[in-house]
């Protein structure tokens, strides 16, 4: 099997769907909801629930509106017009952010706040659509064997240029460098937009064929109450969604092991772009092995071990905390090689989470039916994207230590029942 599809529109697809996502990912790494976002709230406010809220805002405005249009997009022959009018909005919503922050930042922080949790969110609101068209347009633009690798060739090229976009971020936030706030965030946040806004261009190139339409005409509602019935039939697809469920119980506590960092330990905050940098050499090296492993053993495998990694972030930040008292008078460098691990796993298995989800679903969803199952996946998805949101009340009620736990627990779960999904074929 070659690493490309034969000659013709597959293979041209694969191409520009894979710049799609290098460059997309270059930019979104300017906005990661992980190490980026957290900073940047904190300079307007304390509240670890507001932390929570931004990264919840990232993801579950793009995962949870996508079941509501599924029933619209299977009565379509093409999907590509979606996928563009909804990203030009998501844009300019952002570019608004952009704008605001510039203008306002210092004179009027709490509408700067209050005005980038709102756009931000509706923005990613207008994802939604978008990610439902894009997921079909592959799975029907893309042999079935080449799934896998495409998604991981996409987040390898991702990685590789977001490392740079790492770099940078360390450079706008070193305040030596003469990037005071809101500067840098400004210089940040519209690097991030513009190659974003790049990336969407490069996949609006793909030759998108002609899917097969449903006969049955199904509004939301319809599509809603039909779940039940769905799930009885396909116990399968349940059982894979009920573990989508607990390993994102990682979002519990994922935009919080930066704030350990910084909170805990003091680190810089210009560290915050090494941190970023190391994520995404996790990601780039272990696309290898998550490509590799789908397109030899299968995307069960993928999901397997990928929610084994994830399972060991917030263990190994509850060993770091239980070391406060002695790394906190370590230098700045031993601390952040300490937390080094953390953030390349997050890297790496955020992308096999991705990769594993994506592909194994394209595998067992039938070719009629696939934007509602699509939906239903991402809808699911998008309720536990809003677990950063109680991590952050947990946070502020408790401890940070008690946000690791629940993490831990619930993924550790999720990997248990992994063994009682089927194994994926093509």
């Amino acid at each position: 099997m070659g690493f490309l599809p034969e000659k013709g529109n597959a293979r041209f697809n694969f191409i520009v769907g894979t710049l799609n996502g290098g460059i997309f990912a270059f930019g979104t790494a300017f906005l990661d909801p992980t190490t980026v976002l957290p900073i940047f709230i904190r300079h307007f406010t304390t509240s670890d629930t507001l932390v929570g809220l931004a990264s919840s805002l990232h993801r579950a405005g793009w995962h949870l509106p996508q079941l509501f249009v599924a029933g619209y997009l299977e009565r379509r022959a093409r999907r590509l017009p979606v996928y563009r009018q909804a990203n030009l909005m998501r844009m300019s919503l952002i570019w608004t952010t952009v704008l605001l922050l510039a203008w306002y930042g210092l004179e009027r922080p709490g509408l700067v706040l209050s005005s980038f949790l709102i756009l931000y969110g509706i923005a990613s609101l207008f994802g939604g659509p978008a990610g439902n068209a894009y997921t079909d347009i592959v799975g029907r633009s893309l042999p079935r064997s080449h799934t896998g690798l495409f998604y991981a060739s996409r987040s390898f090229l991702g990685g590789i240029l977001s490392i740079l976009a790492g770099i940078l971020v360390k450079y706008f936030l070193d305040t030596e460098n003469g990037y005071d706030f809101p500067v840098n965030y400004v210089m940040i946040f519209a690097l991030g937009a513009g190659m974003m806004s790049l990336g969407i261009g490069c996949f609006c190139l793909v030759r998108e064929p002609e899917g097969e339409m449903s006969t049955t005409s199904r509004n939301a509602l319809q599509v809603i109450r039909g779940i039940p019935q769905l799930l009885r039939r396909d116990r399968n697809f349940a059982r894979f969604l009920l573990v989508q469920i607990l390993a994102s119980g990682i979002g519990f506590s994922l935009p919080f092991y930066v704030v350990l960092a910084q909170e805990t330990f003091y680190i810089s905050e210009s560290t915050v772009g090494f941190f970023l940098a190391i994520q995404t050499i996790g990601a780039a090296i272990f696309n290898i092995i998550w490509g590799r492993l789908s397109l030899n053993y299968g995307n069960h495998r993928v999901v397997l071990f990928a929610v084994l990694g994830v399972a060991l972030i917030p263990c190994m930040a509850l060993i770091l905390s239980n070391q406060a008292n002695w790394l906190s008078h370590a230098s700045e460098w031993i601390i952040a090689a300490s937390f080094s691990p953390i953030f390349l796993l997050i890297g790496g298995t955020t992308t096999g989470i991705f990769i594993g989800f994506k592909s194994y679903l394209l595998d067992i969803a039938p070719a009629e039916r696939r934007p509602t199952y699509i939906g239903i996946t991402n809808t699911v998805l998008g309720i536990g994207s809003l677990y950063p949101i109680f991590g952050g009340v947990l946070a502020d009620l408790v401890h940070l230590q008690g946000v690791f736990a629940l993490s831990a627990a619930t993924v550790l779960v999720g990997f248990w029942l992994c063994f009682y999904m089927k194994a994926s074929d093509y």
